[in-house]
């Protein structure tokens, strides 16, 4: 496919179409979903968009605890949407994501969903092709459809590396660091060490945080590129970084067989995989988010957990939105 090129279907002429807020239907499937296998992509122009009217999400039930240990309730988690609404927006902006619910609070059962039942017919949504069904997926294109997520309990967002109108062409890939009896140590090093062969390469990349134990490093793309290259090029990183840190770090997806190392995991640069977005809330105590960070910040005093609910503001008066340039840093693989 020619850098540029419009996606084009494989099967059934109405194989993975898309299409932005038409009024909305009730969707077709809703429920608790594991992510589908997806195929490439057919697009078309979006639709015309009407702006939400303002004010039309609204906080229900905000005294809800949500985390119980540190007394956060659904209003805390509705204020810190809107707060980092200007950074978040632009980043999902077009881009299918999913979500993880916890109605009753992170110690209860939550739900991972592609589509939301009940969406009202304001919320705009991307209508995505999977292998064996079409869903769904909220468009968060302003603070509206945001603050409407929030309050669905929809602690965390994760998003694709792509966005329409051309779904089959990623403009990010990623690496997860996921680490094992290591720590964040072992975290440390790995990292340093992909961005010393990006850099290698001639790429720039973007680390943050999990929100959890591990960190997500970003590399973000130009147009033309295809889920397939990028794949390739991400598994031959982690391969790269396996043979130079194999006492520490592994391809190996058994989590008994990694005995103890850190797991490269490469496997979210598929089309319909997803990373959990700049800035998305985790369901753990005290609210973390995922945080990104200056690469001169990635060492080994680092603590993670530093970055949650309650210090984002003083996270952004201090750096600002550290991810933003990412959203304009053109880059080609290399052949």
């Amino acid at each position: 496919m020619p850098p540029g090129a419009p996606d084009i279907a494989t099967g059934s002429p109405d194989a993975n179409r898309w299409d932005v807020n038409r009024p909305n239907a009730r969707p077709r499937t809703t429920g608790a979903l594991r992510a589908p296998r997806a195929q490439a992509a057919r697009t078309s122009a979006p639709e015309h968009r009407e702006a939400p009217e303002s004010g039309r999400a609204k906080l229900s039930h905000g005294d809800r605890v949500l985390f119980a240990r540190s007394g956060l309730t659904k209003a805390d988690v509705f204020a810190y949407y809107r707060e980092v609404a200007p950074l978040l927006v632009p980043i999902l902006t077009d881009r299918p994501i999913s979500v993880q619910q916890w109605p009753a609070g992170i110690e209860a059962p939550g739900f991972f969903r592609h589509e939301l039942s009940g969406t009202p017919a304001w919320v705009p949504t991307l209508r995505v092709r999977h292998v064996d069904k079409t869903l769904r997926h909220v468009n968060v294109n302003g603070e509206e459809p945001l603050l409407w997520l929030a309050n669905q309990s929809a602690l965390t967002l994760h998003m694709w590396l792509s966005h329409a109108p051309k779904l089959s062409q990623p403009d990010f890939l990623v690496m997860d660091l996921d680490p094992g009896e290591g720590g964040w140590s072992d975290v440390v090093t790995t990292a340093l060490a992909l961005r010393e062969l990006l850099e290698d390469q001639g790429l720039e990349s973007y680390p943050k945080t999990s929100g959890k134990r591990g960190l997500h490093v970003l590399i973000p793309l130009g147009p033309g590129h295809t889920y397939a290259k990028v794949q390739a090029h991400a598994n031959q990183l982690a391969h790269a970084l396996e043979a130079r840190l194999g006492d520490l770090a592994t391809t190996t997806r058994s989590i008994s067989a990694r005995k103890g190392r850190l797991y490269l995991d490469a496997g979210q640069n598929a089309r319909g995989k997803t990373v959990v977005a700049p800035y998305s809330l985790r369901a753990r105590e005290a609210a973390p988010f995922s945080a990104p960070l200056k690469w001169s910040e990635v060492t080994r005093r680092l603590d993670p957990a530093r970055f949650n609910l309650r210090t984002l503001k003083r996270r952004l008066d201090a750096v600002g939105d550290l991810f933003a340039p990412a959203l304009k840093h053109s880059q080609k693989l290399p052949d």
